[in-house]
């Protein structure tokens, strides 16, 4: 730990009592964190300082701050320092720990699986230590389609899935042209595979001409007329 000490006068009986320097980090990261009284999801814990440390009183208060470039979680720092009348700061570490529950795979899920519910399940973990992504949400993979094989247990992240295709290339489809209260079907050839939303070449079966239009829910592909 490194710790920068600027006295302005000579070492005095009286110090600075360590434990209240530690009790300003904890309650300086408390207010930066937003943590309540009830959180359960933040863990901070103020490291040690060496207790022969011998600070002039700082009867002006307090300041501290992240350093440049600090860190909120993880380990991290709290920069100390005496508004007065000395000169003096120092640098406290400590650890901010954040946890979530989060979603991942209930058993063995094959390559090109479509995700359900059944097919998930929460697990806490500590998130300020996971590198990756994760979703905390059912609703934001149900239905997506997983991109590479997961093993049970394995946090579901953005990388593992991707919308599922609903329409594949040659599948035969209903191109619907519509403008106010006409609309027209036809019968068509997608030319791609296609997710929900995503604009695709299909081509018309009488005509043969080649449109790009929207996926829609039915599978039907909307063209503008």
């Amino acid at each position: 730990m490194f710790i920068l000490v600027l006295l302005s006068t000579s070492v005095r009986a009286e110090v600075h009592p360590v434990d209240d320097i530690r009790h300003a980090a904890e309650q300086f990261l408390i207010q930066e964190l937003g943590v309540t009284d009830t959180e359960k999801d933040v863990s901070i814990e103020i490291g040690q300082l060496d207790k022969r440390l011998r600070l002039v009183p700082c009867t002006d208060g307090l300041e501290a701050r992240f350093p440049p470039g600090g860190r909120r979680d993880g380990n991290t720092a709290v920069h100390i320092q005496c508004a007065g009348p000395v000169t003096w700061q120092l640098y406290v570490p400590a650890t901010v720990e954040r946890y979530a529950e989060v979603l991942v795979a209930n058993r063995t899920l094959p390559r090109q699986h479509t995700l359900s519910a059944g097919d998930l399940r929460f697990q806490r973990i500590e998130t300020s230590r996971h590198a990756g992504s994760y979703h905390e949400e059912k609703n934001a993979l149900i239905g997506q389609q997983t991109r590479r094989s997961i093993r049970p247990g394995q946090i579901i992240g953005t990388q593992h899935v991707s919308p599922r295709e609903i329409i594949s290339r040659g599948q035969r489809v209903t191109i619907l042209a519509e403008n106010g209260s006409i609309a027209i079907r036809m019968q068509g050839e997608a030319l791609e595979n296609g997710t929900l939303g995503e604009r695709i070449r299909v081509k018309n079966a009488s005509s043969g001409r080649v449109v790009e239009g929207e996926i829609q829910a039915s599978g039907h592909i909307r063209v503008a007329l």
